[in-house]
């Protein structure tokens, strides 16, 4: 394949996510104009055993499937705009606002956003919901899943204010965000969230970046007599992550890692740290990978994968994708565990299975194929 068609990166990047990323910052068109572009996955997932992920189960599951529109306009030489408007089968196809946010160009040098931002650390979170964009059909969960027990390292988006600073060495292009505000998660919020990362973008081969983030868990009323608020709420919730992509004529490698701590003394036991390895080789409009994924918490509740795939590259802006993971999850730890915190009891395990559906070590097979595009 050449150049032209790498799909992680460039021009594809403008669809996913419009204004949110340095790459596409002066792509709105001219002043006055209103772009729209949009994307559509379509995907199936079945596992052999168990309910994944809340909703992955041996009758299959179409939740993944899903379709978004991104809007941007430049409202002057300085002033843009951009929004996204997603459905997806994991909120039965209800609308929502995924981010909605202006942004002011300083200078050629400095860009500043408010609104609700699109949430920039992660390597591939600028895009997450465009499946086209990456090999895989779900993007590595040890760093992507937002459930309400899982990683919970990175976010759609933040309301807030961000700074963005970047400039050029040669042909490489240094980055750095300085953002903060708050953030909504699954079960209640995080105030006074404040974040930097820096960025090293090498002619779009090769991307690197390093970030912390650190914030208080506010949890909702709803789970007040819950043993999890006893674990978080009040809490600091401080997370650093590093994430690298080459992205070369044919060999892809990607692998980010994070670690991310809460509170202190026996909350501890919620402690964790995720990584994961890509790789993959296209050989004309074909790319197989594969990847190997662990997520450790104190506690033992975790889980480590490993996955093949194949990427089949149907037009320019269309890809049909197989996967197969083998899922192990973690046995816990003989702590002491709060009631209600929905932690496995010493000795058992489940991952990001349900929590009535204990694996005890228990390899798991999940099969997807999906059809994405972008338009």
């Amino acid at each position: 394949m050449s150049r032209t068609r790498k799909y992680s990166i460039g021009p594809i990047c403008v669809v996913a996510a419009s204004l949110s990323l340095p790459l596409t910052t002066a792509m709105a068109g001219e002043i006055g104009d209103v772009q729209w572009h949009g994307y559509l996955t379509s995907a199936m997932l079945i596992s052999s055993d168990g309910t994944y992920s809340g909703d992955v189960t041996d009758a299959g599951s179409g939740n993944d499937t899903r379709m978004g529109l991104n809007v941007s306009t430049q409202v002057d030489e300085s002033l843009s705009f951009a929004a996204q408007i997603k459905a997806k089968g994991t909120n039965d196809f209800n609308l929502e606002v995924d981010w909605a946010f202006a942004s002011y160009d300083v200078s050629e040098n400095i860009i500043l956003r408010f609104g609700k931002i699109k949430y920039p650390v992660g390597i591939y979170n600028g895009y997450v919901d465009v499946g086209y964009t990456y090999p895989w059909i779900r993007p590595p969960e040890v760093f992507y899943n937002q459930d309400r027990l899982g990683p919970n390292l990175i976010r759609v988006a933040y309301q807030g204010f961000g700074a963005e600073y970047k400039t050029f060495v040669g042909n490489t292009e240094l980055g750095f965000h300085l953002f903060g505000g708050a953030v909504d998660v699954l079960v209640g919020r995080v105030n006074k969230l404040t974040g930097t990362k820096f960025s090293v973008n090498m002619e779009d081969e090769i991307r690197f970046e390093i970030s912390a983030i650190t914030g208080e868990m506010e949890i909702d009323g709803q789970l007040k007599n819950a043993g999890v608020k006893a674990l978080v709420d009040g809490k600091r919730h401080t997370t650093y992550t590093a994430g690298l992509i080459v992205d070369l004529s044919h060999f892809v490698l990607s692998s980010e890692y994070a670690s991310a701590t809460v509170g202190s003394g026996s909350v501890k036991q919620l402690d964790m740290t995720s990584q994961y390895v890509m790789m993959g080789y296209r050989f004309g409009t074909y790319m197989p990978h594969i990847t190997w994924e662990k997520w450790d918490v104190d506690s033992g509740r975790g889980q480590k994968s490993i996955g093949i795939g194949l990427r089949k590259e149907l037009t320019t802006n269309s890809a049909l994708k197989f996967e197969v993971r083998k899922i192990t999850p973690s046995t816990t730890a003989n702590l002491s565990i709060p009631p209600g915190s929905n932690i496995p009891a010493p000795g058992t395990g489940y991952g990001l299975f349900s929590s009535d559906d204990v694996k005890d070590g228990k390899d798991v097979t999940l099969v997807g194929i999906a059809i994405e595009m972008v338009f």
